[in-house]
């Protein structure tokens, strides 16, 4: 038996495949990514070790080696050294992706959930696998399909509709290009609605009210990229799909003059009229902070044609 095995043994620390257990399904609370053990930041380490109920001798007891090579004696805790190990056979199993190469992908050197990852935390916790699909959790692959999103040339001629598409499939590629969509629109503007700003998450911080809005729609074969995307809440959302409002080039509001023939009654909530203080006609949306991931001229010049009717 190895001295590391002898001492997670002498200490009662919880088995790797408990430990992998909860590392999955508390990275699903994390987007999905955490920092590299060891690089200072032990919160994480701390968050594990509360869930798995680790007393203080367990979390802060320290492994002794001597490093030949520099002659002095290295020490390092315990409990980190099992969360390290686990965290690599993981990776091993395909559910992490390492430090090292997320570092190439997002800059940082963080361990990510793969899809594979995803697939077996939400297993755990008993919740269809198809509800990943709505959750802002960034898988590696999913990552890969953002950045490729985020990072596309932006050109005068693009065309937000897909000529190609005549019939939808679903298949696996095509899912996750949906997620990296959302997740590129939803990030870009900060998780708010660009019309209202609403910000809000669910109780368990695995859902966001803000949706990805396509500015063509899915049905009419909208591109999912991101100069054809905006963050919208849901009120808005179902606003801007049935045409109650679009946007100009200049990126502000304009109201369908139907509006004014909605009945007093329609659209309140409480005493507050969410349709027509809601929706401010010439007010400028929220937009995110580099300007090659707004809304393309040509996605709101279909959107003006095709949904709201405009004509001039």
């Amino acid at each position: 038996m190895s001295y590391e095995s002898k001492v997670f043994k002498q200490l009662a620390l919880p088995s790797r495949e408990d430990v992998i257990r909860f590392l999955l399904t508390s990275l699903l609370k994390h987007n999905g990514r955490v920092k590299e053990f060891g690089s200072g930041d032990q919160e994480f380490a701390d968050e594990l070790a509360e869930l798995l109920n680790l007393t203080t001798t367990q979390r802060t007891f320290q492994m002794e080696t001597i490093v030949l090579k520099e002659g002095r004696l290295k020490r390092w805790p315990a409990w980190n050294r099992l969360l390290y190990r686990a965290a690599d056979y993981a990776a091993k199993q395909g559910l992490l992706a390492r430090p090292k190469e997320t570092l190439r992908l997002t800059g940082s050197r963080e361990w990510m959930l793969t899809e594979r990852g995803i697939d077996q935390a939400l297993k755990i916790l008993g919740v269809p696998v198809v509800r990943k699909q709505e959750l802002p959790v960034v898988t590696y692959e999913v990552q890969q399909i953002k950045n490729k999103l985020e990072n596309a040339e932006r050109t005068r001629n693009y065309i937000p509709i897909d000529t190609h598409k005549k019939l939808k499939t679903i298949t696996r590629e095509s899912l996750l290009r949906t997620r990296g969509f959302r997740q590129a629109i939803v990030q870009a503007y900060d998780c708010r609605c660009c019309v209202c700003g609403l910000k809000i998450a669910s109780p368990d911080l695995l859902t966001w009210e803000v949706e990805a809005a396509h500015i063509v729609p899915h049905r009419f074969f909208g591109k999912d990229d991101i100069w054809n995307g905006i963050a919208l809440c849901r009120f808005h959302h179902w606003s801007f799909d049935v045409g109650w409002f679009t946007l100009r080039q200049d990126f502000t509001i304009e109201v369908n003059e139907k509006l004014v023939s909605v009945p007093s009654d329609h659209g309140l909530m409480g005493d507050f009229d969410v349709f027509r203080q809601g929706i401010k006609e010439n007010q400028r949306i929220r937009l995110p902070q580099r300007n090659a991931l707004f809304p393309h001229e040509n996605s709101i010049s279909w959107h003006r044609r095709n949904i709201f009717g405009y004509n001039g």
